[in-house]
């Protein structure tokens, strides 16, 4: 169970840069959409970078972070292999959407500004999740 921002923090940024190896090996299969892809796969770790920001610059050596409101599972959150597969991408990223939505409502209470960020990382989500629909429907 994760019960400490540190903790949340580290799987987030796991999360984002498998997802973002996912995008880079989804860019060799589909040369098509390589730009797309391998944009998508740096704004994988974009988003990791700003969780970490924000993280980092709520706490200082005064300021003992502690405890989420609600433990989370990490098994929750885990990401599918998806070999290719974009509907299982998708599907990732909605994992992803999902652990940011949780982390944003149990964290609130901890640093002023990761909730804020994880759920301007959840309207980005979406908007990327719209992005590989509209490339399923090419294919």
């Amino acid at each position: 169970m994760f019960r400490t921002t540190s903790q949340v923090l580290s799987h987030h940024s796991h999360l984002e840069e498998a997802q973002s190896s996912q995008y880079s090996e989804l860019a060799s299969r589909f040369p098509e959409h390589e730009e797309t892809f391998n944009r998508l796969a740096k704004e994988n770790l974009r988003h990791r970078d700003m969780a970490l920001r924000a993280y980092r610059e709520g706490v200082t050596d005064a300021f003992e972070v502690g405890f989420l409101a609600e433990p989370l599972n990490p098994d929750d959150y885990e990401l599918d292999d998806p070999s290719g597969d974009l509907k299982k991408t998708v599907s990732n990223e909605e994992v992803l959407i999902r652990f940011c939505q949780d982390v944003a409502s149990s964290s609130s209470e901890l640093i002023p500004d990761l909730p804020e960020t994880f759920e301007r990382l959840v309207k980005r989500k979406k908007r990327r999740i719209n992005r590989l629909e509209e490339i399923l429907k090419g294919l």
